[in-house]
């Protein structure tokens, strides 16, 4: 997982043909937990746990 400097996200995917995807939304920062849990901090300081296609 990561974001870049205009706030989009990208999962990567292991595809060496293809190996970072962009997923909807806009985040600051972005952290993966020890079980796999991914989260997000967006510019208002909002917090999202990924759940999929949605943030939630």
């Amino acid at each position: 997982w990561g974001v870049n400097a205009n706030a989009n996200i990208y999962r990567y995917t292991g595809d060496d043909a293809n190996p970072w995807v962009q997923i909807p939304g806009a985040l600051t920062d972005i952290g993966a937990a020890a079980d796999g849990t991914v989260w997000g901090v967006n510019a208002a300081g909002d917090i999202y746990r990924y759940i999929g296609d949605q943030a939630g």
